[in-house]
């Protein structure tokens, strides 16, 4: 008898499970908001929206990054030519105390000459 009842059970689960499937997939079909068709249209074109907001973004970024980079030029160019001034500010301060030590000591040469 132990032998009948599981076979029983296992039969009765094997047909709950195969109509409970059948069941389900009928449920799936009648309830479905759309054919399948609709559904890979609707993929389809969320797929190309997704595309298009990522090539929005792409050209942003592009723009931005640009833009830094003109920035980032601007800047070096105005670095570059306060570097510029500045040296030829300190080459004139030495060249005019070159000047100055040249005369000093021609002066003190002369001192020296007529003494």
């Amino acid at each position: 008898m132990d032998m009948d009842n599981r076979n029983n059970s296992g039969l009765g689960f094997a047909s709950g499970l195969l109509i409970g499937g059948l069941i389900g997939a009928v449920v799936a079909l009648v309830l479905a908001p759309q054919s399948g068709e609709e559904t890979r249209d609707l993929i389809r074109g969320k797929a190309h929206e997704f595309k298009g907001k990522a090539m929005d973004m792409a050209s942003d970024l592009r723009d931005r990054a640009s833009d830094l980079a003109d920035d980032l030029r601007t800047q070096a160019d105005e670095l570059g030519r306060r570097g510029r001034e500045t040296f030829d500010n300190v080459r004139t301060q030495f060249n005019d105390a070159v000047e100055t030590g040249k005369k000093a000591a021609r002066a003190k040469r002369q001192e020296f000459e007529t003494e």
